[in-house]
């Protein structure tokens, strides 16, 4: 997938972007958003909410690192959003439970920043994704695997 969208799109791609995905049913789901800052990743994340029936405004968790919704429409169960940004070391996911995090069945889990966790990333089956400008447009590319996704 390759998409350039203008804002007026963006519930489109949210729901390409979950049509995309599998829900597991022993352990969560897992995508990573790369892009600069102001690519709109945070701006994708609360349209993908949107289509999950999260009914919370969704905000960026740049400064708590991690924010947990219940979806209502979806076979998804939780959405967690996780910017880690701000992370200096990957133990620090530890604190959040995220490896009890991981083995949630229909949990689906969006990393924002996940340059920032090469290690922790590497060893689960996540989905990437790329997003960046083009002039007016935004784009998305992916999902890729996490190893070609640099």
């Amino acid at each position: 997938m390759k998409r350039s969208y203008p804002t007026e799109e963006l519930s489109s791609v949210a729901k390409e972007v979950l049509s995309l995905l599998e829900v597991s049913e022993d352990r969560a789901t897992v995508v990573a958003f790369y892009g600069e800052l102001g690519a709109g990743k945070t701006t994708l994340v609360q349209a993908i909410a949107t289509e999950l029936g999260v009914q919370e405004m969704v905000t960026s968790p740049t400064f708590v690192i991690a924010k947990w919704y219940r979806t209502t429409t979806s076979n998804f169960y939780t959405l967690v959003h996780i910017d880690a940004y701000r992370i200096e070391k990957e133990e620090e996911l530890s604190t959040l439970g995220f490896d009890k995090l991981l083995r949630e069945p229909k949990a689906l889990v969006i990393i924002e920043w996940p340059e920032k966790l090469p290690n922790t990333l590497s060893t689960l089956n996540a989905q990437t994704f790329t997003l960046h400008h083009e002039g007016e447009l935004r784009v998305i590319e992916g999902p890729l695997p996490y190893e070609s996704a640099k």
